[in-house]
């Protein structure tokens, strides 16, 4: 594995950082921002060592600092939860989500409702 190996590396989790979170960023440690918590805390701190190694292998000093095999793992590490994410079951946990908050507000709107009518002494 070279510098030029881990910016590709780098630059493939962030594409599918982005295809299968839907999050995006100029470069990897954005994304890994910008996801925050939609990752597991795992699979955040092996994408985090992905990102401070492109980050040290912009300078070649630094660059012999990197441990290309826990680099390595990391990298498969995280390939492999991203993978295994279906961006469209995804989406549909999170209409399923909202309707079940807005159903839920609608079943306390309508219980409040009946207790005050019958509160009152119309029901």
């Amino acid at each position: 594995m070279d510098i030029d190996s881990i910016h590709h590396r780098a630059g493939h989790l962030r594409d599918m950082l982005h295809e299968r979170i839907g999050v995006g960023g100029r470069d990897l440690e954005t994304a890994l921002r910008r996801a925050g918590r939609l990752l597991p805390r795992h699979v955040r701190r092996e994408a985090a060592l992905v990102a401070e190694a492109e980050r040290l292998a912009g300078n070649p000093r630094l660059a012999r600092r990197i441990d290309l095999r826990r680099l390595e793992r990391a990298y498969r590490e995280s390939m492999a939860f991203l993978e295994s994410q279906n961006p469209a079951t995804r989406r549909i946990g999170l209409a399923l989500s909202a309707l079940g908050g807005a159903a839920l507000g609608l079943i306390a709107a309508a219980g409040l409702v009946v207790t005050v009518l019958v509160w009152r002494g119309y029901l």
